[in-house]
């Protein structure tokens, strides 16, 4: 899949979407998200979803970059600098979203002799998570990208790991957006639980049908609104104003979900996938590259 420095070409995005497994890899993903998604109201009152997925991806990238490049790593202030570059959330919410983090035994302080200094490090449960993220994103993405099941394999290797990160970071502080090939979608993805109820009222379809599904589907404002923590209203404001910009119809009791629509979670999720898999590309030459230098030091050696 040919692709620039920074985004996945149009070409490449439209090439995969015309893939015959392209609707299975869709329908995993998403289905993935759903189950992953977790609905908090402390949360969602703290940062948008949008800061809620970035946020972690940060501190690994910090943290990451440090051992790389002698850069600040992982401190408070660090993460606050990058927060407000990347337009994530105020100091205050990010002090609060380290201090939530810290609790849950997402990141710990680090030893450090420099008392000026307060070094965080991410745990082993916020690796885990992330790994099983990007596993089952990596699984689904094997419909379309058979080196995803390699990519899928590499996440034990702390080596990957690291790179992954790096790029993923690299290619997102340079400017590459998801939803630049997919804009007809910001106002889901700028809402709290936004993308998981567009996601949600895809999957309504059965396994049979296409995805995502041009026929009406079911769906329950009550049942939206309890699933994913929110207010009916915000689930009502949501659904209206993704009507006004034709991306779907309501009805009484279904949703249809208009061409403008599909093709642009199609774009989105084209475009991801070929974000992740130039990453970790990237990540399975280097691992491999450090794995052949201490293999041929070892040789050396003995």
């Amino acid at each position: 899949m040919p692709m620039t420095a920074l985004i996945p070409s149009p070409d490449a995005v439209a090439q995969l979407r015309g893939m015959p497994g392209f609707a299975r890899a869709m329908r995993a993903s998403t289905a993935s998200a759903i189950r992953l998604y977790r609905g908090d109201r402390i949360l969602n009152a703290l940062l948008s979803d949008r800061a809620r997925a970035l946020f972690p991806h940060v501190a690994l990238y910090l943290h990451f970059a440090e051992q790389r490049d002698g850069q600040l790593g992982l401190t408070v202030g660090a993460m606050k600098e990058m927060c407000a570059r990347l337009d994530l959330c105020s100091g205050g919410r990010c002090e609060a979203m380290l201090a939530l983090m810290r609790a849950t035994g997402l990141v710990a302080s680090a030893p450090n002799l420099d008392r000026r200094r307060r070094p965080l490090v991410p745990t082993d449960r916020l690796i885990a998570l992330h790994r099983e993220r990007w596993g089952v994103q990596f699984d689904a993405m094997s419909a379309v990208l058979p080196a995803a099941v390699a990519y899928r394999a590499s996440l034990n290797d702390p080596a990957f790991v690291k790179t992954f990160v790096l790029e993923l970071g690299r290619r997102f502080i340079a400017g590459l957006r998801i939803l630049d090939g997919a804009p007809e979608l910001e106002p889901f993805a700028e809402r709290t639980a936004g993308m998981v109820i567009l996601f949600s009222l895809a999957q309504g379809a059965g396994p049979d049908q296409p995805f995502p599904p041009a026929a009406p589907v079911p769906f329950s404002i009550n049942g939206l609104a309890t699933r994913f923590s929110v207010s009916r209203k915000h689930v009502l404001t949501l659904l209206r104003d993704a009507e006004e910009k034709g991306l779907l119809i309501r009805g009484t009791d279904a949703i249809t979900i208009l061409p403008r629509g599909r093709e642009a979670i199609e774009r989105m999720l084209a475009t991801m996938f070929l974000y992740m898999a130039e990453c970790a590309d990237v990540a399975l030459q280097e691992a491999r590259r450090e794995g052949n230098t201490v293999g041929a030091v070892a040789s050396l050696s003995a």
